[in-house]
């Protein structure tokens, strides 16, 4: 690794600390998205979501998928150093599955979109 510090963000809903994510590695990504989801015929959605690649493992952290609520807090802090174990690690997609799950994805809009082409 370098000399540089991997940067992370400590998490907290509500004053309760959520995990302290972060990746200690040359190459990597840390996210923490908010998502409001409202769609057609079913429950609106509100999550928070604490994840991240290391792009030199090729491996998907995942610290923490939280619902939220009407009137929740959330303080996000950057930070350097002890960072939590994630959850979760996915692991990396071969690219013979991703070329698959793209293919799936055309066909799907293919037919979705098959009076408009």
């Amino acid at each position: 690794m370098s000399n540089m510090s991997s940067y992370g963000f400590e998490v907290q809903v509500n004053g309760e600390k959520l995990c302290k994510a972060g990746i200690d590695s040359d190459r990597y990504v840390v996210t923490c998205i908010l998502d409001a989801l409202r769609r057609l015929n079913e429950p609106d959605e509100l999550c928070l979501t604490v994840s991240g690649l290391n792009s030199v493992t090729g491996e998907y952290p995942e610290w923490v998928r939280k619902e939220l609520k009407d009137g929740d807090t959330i303080t996000i802090k950057v930070i350097t150093q002890d960072f939590d174990a994630p959850h979760r690690i996915r692991p990396t997609i071969s690219k013979e599955k991703m070329l698959d799950n793209k293919l799936q994805y055309y066909y799907k809009l293919r037919e979705e979109l098959k009076e408009h082409l």
